[in-house]
């Protein structure tokens, strides 16, 4: 466990002092959700209607974009060989990297979410649901974001395989979000039961996948 804890407080060390990459996704996020109402018909009905599916998407896009902060610089430097060879199970290690990843981009793209409510006129009762569905969303991609990038690691085209292959697994989770916030208003709750099932099971199974994607990139 002390191993475990300390990858994960050298990943957020690094993040910290690259912190103006890892801010590119959260910018990305505000930038985008806050232009999208300029291109359509500034009208508080439409507005309401597609508000949380755009910002459910720009969650993901800005997940997408920093997907790569995952493994790629531990193995272009090598040290990712080195991380295979602690004396802990490889898929502690990735676990280790994928709480790090969410700590550092998921939770502020979350807090980030609370500031876009108003922009879209949506009812004040969906700001807290808004909130819990990307808390929950960003965790199953961050899961979901490890196994790709460990799939396409060193591959040409990288990150074009990347995202072909990412965003597909990531359309039930986004479609399950985007309804959890809505059946929140009716007092349903399956939405939010399958999105804690997946969290459950992508951070259960996927370090164990990621783990094996690892060591067959680095052989």
């Amino acid at each position: 466990m002390p191993v475990f804890f300390s990858l994960i407080q050298r990943d957020i060390r690094q993040a910290w002092r690259n912190r103006l990459d890892v801010s590119i996704g959260l910018v990305f996020f505000v930038v985008v959700a806050a232009l999208f109402p300029l291109a359509i018909k500034p009208s508080p009905e439409l507005l309401e209607q597609i508000g949380v599916a755009v910002i459910m998407v720009c969650g993901l896009l800005a997940n997408l974009l920093t997907l790569n902060r995952l493994f790629e610089e531990d193995w272009a430097d090598g040290s990712l060989l080195q991380l295979l060879l602690l004396p802990i199970p490889n898929a502690l290690m990735v676990l280790a990297k994928m709480i790090a990843y969410y700590l550092t981009i998921g939770i502020p793209l979350s807090l980030v979410s609370l500031l876009l409510h108003t922009q879209y006129q949506l009812a004040p009762g969906l700001m807290w649901p808004i909130f819990a569905a990307i808390v929950l969303m960003m965790g199953i991609l961050s899961a979901l974001g490890a196994l790709s990038s460990a799939l396409t690691l060193g591959l040409r085209q990288a990150g074009l395989l990347m995202s072909l292959l990412h965003l597909p697994l990531c359309a039930p989770v986004l479609i399950f979000a985007s309804r959890a916030v809505y059946s929140s208003a009716e007092n349903g709750f399956a939405e939010w039961w399958l999105l804690g099932a997946l969290l459950l099971g992508t951070w259960f199974f996927i370090p164990v996948a990621a783990a094996a994607a690892l060591r067959l990139a680095v052989e």
